[in-house]
């Protein structure tokens, strides 16, 4: 009779241990965060809804005022007060208040929502003792969870950024992307906004190890990096702003940072003061093309705090929890 071999046993560090961990990873991100997800997609749903009707109410007054026509033929020169109309009733009107105050607040606010529960919930409730005793290591169970939550929360900012640059499309044939309202929810900044304060929260949950209170530091400290990219692009501006001087001639003593279009003859640039100096106005002011150069330096320094912090939480990760 043929003797049966033995079947030799699946070590759990094995490779079909390996795959099989990894499956049960993303099953139980899924379950942890599924409420997060839910929160994210209504959230958008609602500034999808919001940016859409205003969209086409925008896009309707565009073309009622004529302004295509007049853009095409004169640069705006020749319809001032049409472009004065229109850019006072929806660049500055109720519509920009309600798109530009949520897309102020909801990178700090959604990142530590999400952040802090990440690490803080595991070691509030003792859970861990269980999550990280199985048979993926510890390091690899963090770093699974912030790759699937990092890009869920990319997708998210990225949707929102796209429906944001749709909805300003038309105002921005006429305003300046540069100026802070379309500048914080467009290119780079919002997603990197709010993978900045995720990275916080994340590493708050894991020092202070309790949610609500890393919730708390993680905004507190997500308002530090705002603050320095505030004032970049504000008081402290890297790169300097261009300056522009205009023999003073007719139409010069009326000429005004607000003024459209803008004192230096291009719609997309951002006019931060207009001074008289002898017979000449000084105008200082932001170029069209900064924008992206802007983003870059804004959305770089939130994402290298990001960075930092998921990266320094995954080396303290291991000390923490001995």
């Amino acid at each position: 009779m043929r003797p049966v071999r033995p079947v030799r046993p699946v070590r759990p560090g094995g490779p079909e241990g390996d795959s099989d961990g990894g499956h049960v990873m993303i099953w139980v991100t899924w379950r942890q965060h599924r409420a997060q997800a839910v929160a994210c997609l209504v959230l958008f749903a609602v500034l999808a809804a919001l940016a859409m009707g205003f969209g086409i109410q925008i896009r309707t007054a565009f073309r009622s005022d004529g302004l295509p026509g007049c853009l095409a033929s004169s640069g705006g020169a020749g319809c001032a007060a049409a472009l004065t109309s229109f850019v006072d009733r929806f660049a500055r009107g109720a519509s920009s208040t309600i798109i530009g105050v949520p897309l102020t607040a909801i990178p700090g606010l959604l990142g530590v929502a999400v952040g802090a529960p990440l690490l803080g919930r595991e070691l509030e409730r003792g859970t861990w003792r269980l999550a990280w005793s199985q048979t993926v290591p510890r390091t690899r169970w963090l770093v699974t969870k912030l790759g699937l939550v990092t890009g869920g929360l990319v997708v998210f900012g990225a949707a929102v950024s796209a429906v944001i640059a749709w909805y300003h499309e038309p105002l921005d044939r006429v305003t300046s992307r540069v100026q802070p309202g379309p500048f914080t929810g467009g290119g780079l900044t919002f997603t990197a906004s709010l993978l900045c304060a995720f990275g916080l929260a994340v590493l708050a949950g894991l020092l202070l190890r309790n949610t609500i209170a890393a919730m708390v530091a993680g905004y507190v400290a997500w308002e530090i990096p705002t603050t320095v990219a505030l004032l970049l692009g504000g008081p402290i501006r890297i790169p300097a702003p261009a300056v522009m001087r205009i023999g003073c001639a007719a139409g010069c003593p009326g000429a005004t940072a607000a003024s459209v279009p803008p004192v230096t003859g291009h719609l997309g640039d951002y006019v931060l003061s207009v001074t008289r100096s002898g017979g000449e106005l000084v105008v200082t002011y932001l170029p069209a093309s900064r924008f992206w150069t802007e983003q870059l330096i804004q959305g770089g320094l939130y994402l290298a705090v990001a960075v930092i912090t998921l990266g320094a939480a995954t080396w303290l990760l291991r000390r923490r929890t001995t």
